[in-house]
């Protein structure tokens, strides 16, 4: 009896790495929305100046409970990818593929909605611009999602 193994190369080990970091950043960011509440507050009186207390409050904790729901959401994507990655399933290189890239994009909502996260923003949109080429560039990755 033969048992073939296939070994997951270095580049999907990183970029799995890389995506559990991204996962972390998932979690970190609602936390840190709810603990710096106060602070997007003062964000949304300054660039509605219009709004009410009351308004400015109810703005914030929408914007505190969207930020949980998606970036739970995100959380939940990355982690199952990092897991499902070791697998060389072609839908997963896909799935993360699109993942990575759309929150790449989504993150400029976040940029232009608030300066909290101004310093995060990119580091996480190059981490995620990295696991994509890790995941398409080098040829043993290639290999290893179409065999």
């Amino acid at each position: 009896m033969t048992m073939t193994t296939t070994r997951v190369p270095a580049a999907v080990q990183w970029a799995r790495g890389l995506l559990a970091l991204v996962a972390s950043s998932h979690l970190v960011v609602p936390i840190v929305m709810f603990a710096r509440e106060g602070t997007l507050r003062d964000e949304i009186a300054a660039q509605h100046p219009d709004f009410g207390a009351d308004e400015v409050a109810r703005s914030a904790a929408i914007a505190v409970t969207s930020g949980a729901v998606f970036h739970g959401v995100l959380l939940v994507v990355c982690l199952l990818l990092t897991w499902k990655l070791a697998g060389g399933r072609p839908w997963t290189r896909r799935l993360t593929t699109v993942s990575q890239l759309l929150s790449v994009v989504f993150s400029v909502f976040s940029w232009s909605s608030s300066a909290m996260f101004h310093v995060v923003i990119p580091l996480v949109g190059a981490v995620q611009i990295a696991v994509v080429v890790l995941l398409w560039a080098p040829p043993a990755t290639r290999r290893f999602f179409t065999e």
